[in-house]
């Protein structure tokens, strides 16, 4: 088995230390075959990978957080076209058994995709599993998510999110580090903002079932292709509980960010209400909308938007759709069930220093 290992320096958790320890677990993987690229610049993975075949390699491992696993599935799938109808045209996208398989060892400060896979957080760990599902070649198709012409894993929107991650990318150019506890805070200040000025976000969405969903001047809205993702860092979020990498996105938002209703829905962001005990004050002014294949977003002016984690700059229009079976993964035949956390387990994150 040929495998591209394509390693982040400038993730979280990657060091010399790590690599001493993943390394050889990887080789000593029967007929395994390796090479290591390291990126040096944003999208360089996503230039390394443009235009390989299962020809080339069986599989690219990803050493890294949820950006450069979202270079990496960029750079394999190509630009996205859309139809008229807002969905992805067939075109000449390579179909999942051409392409390389791709596979994540987390070394970034969410790790959100390769979790949801079913991998544990910790890159050690991760590897192992991994290096098992590579003997016996494990692999599964997943959908995966488009905004305009890109394509994403995890999540993606306008509103807060997008703002608090333009933020945290602000703080880390500047030499500090995205912890927990920084997106909490950005995300505090972030809240507040959106409550004086809200963005207005007008959405149109179609299920794969036909239904459909219209709503006008929501001041927070996003899609997720997976359940659960993060919003503050490693802290899990569950808002569609239903969603999952076999189906369409889920979206989620809030109509009214002010009082009492509009705090708890922000609550139910950060993961405090892991029981779901403050639905009736929130059911008024949230919006869940599951399995949807085609999504439109427009605001009134342009306002950050964000994908896997990623602030993309500034928009007042992004089609987003679902692509049914668009890559191969390897991931464990069981993901972990979204994890049940105690307030002290949600302080202890919030403090923690990656």
């Amino acid at each position: 088995m040929r495998i591209l290992l394509i390693c982040n320096p400038n993730s979280t958790s990657q060091n010399e230390g790590l690599f001493r320890q993943i390394i050889p677990v990887l080789r000593d993987v029967e007929g395994v075959e390796m090479l290591v690229k390291n990126t040096h610049y944003p999208r360089h993975a996503e230039e390394i990978v443009s235009g390989l075949t299962r020809d080339d390699f069986d599989a690219i491992v990803a050493v890294g957080g949820d950006g450069t696993v979202a270079e990496i599935i960029n750079g394999m799938l190509g630009p996205v076209e859309l139809d008229e109808d807002g969905k992805v045209a067939p075109g000449d996208r390579p179909q999942p058994e051409q392409l390389p398989a791709l596979a994540i060892i987390p070394t970034g400060s969410a790790n959100v995709f390769v979790r949801a896979l079913g991998f544990p957080a910790s890159p050690v760990e991760a590897t192992h599993v991994l290096a098992r599902l590579l003997e016996r070649n494990q692999t599964r198709k997943i959908c995966l998510g488009t905004w305009n012409e890109r394509w994403f894993a995890v999540n993606a929107g306008f509103g807060l999110d997008a703002d608090v991650l333009a933020r945290v990318d602000r703080a880390r150019e500047k030499g500090f580090s995205a912890t927990p506890l920084r997106y909490l805070s950005v995300a505090v200040r972030g809240y507040l903002r959106a409550r004086r000025t809200p963005p207005q976000i007008t959405v149109e969405a179609r299920a794969m079932n036909g239904k459909e969903l219209k709503m006008k001047d929501a001041p927070l809205i996003f899609a997720s292709n997976t359940n659960p993702w993060t919003f503050l860092g490693p802290l899990p979020v569950v808002t569609n509980p239903e969603n999952s990498f076999s189906q369409g996105l889920g979206l989620f938002g809030l109509t009214d960010l002010g009082g009492v209703t509009g705090l708890v829905g922000m609550l139910h962001l950060a993961g405090a209400d892991k029981r779901r005990l403050l639905n009736k004050l929130t059911t008024a002014n949230t919006v869940e909308f599951d399995d949807a294949e085609t999504v439109t977003l427009t605001t009134r002016e342009p306002q950050r938007f964000q994908a896997d984690g990623e602030s993309e700059g500034k928009f007042d229009h992004v089609r987003l759709s679902s692509v049914v079976d668009a890559i191969e993964v390897f991931a464990p035949r069981d993901p972990e069930p979204p994890h049940e956390r105690s307030a002290k387990q949600i302080l202890r994150d919030l403090i923690r220093i990656n």
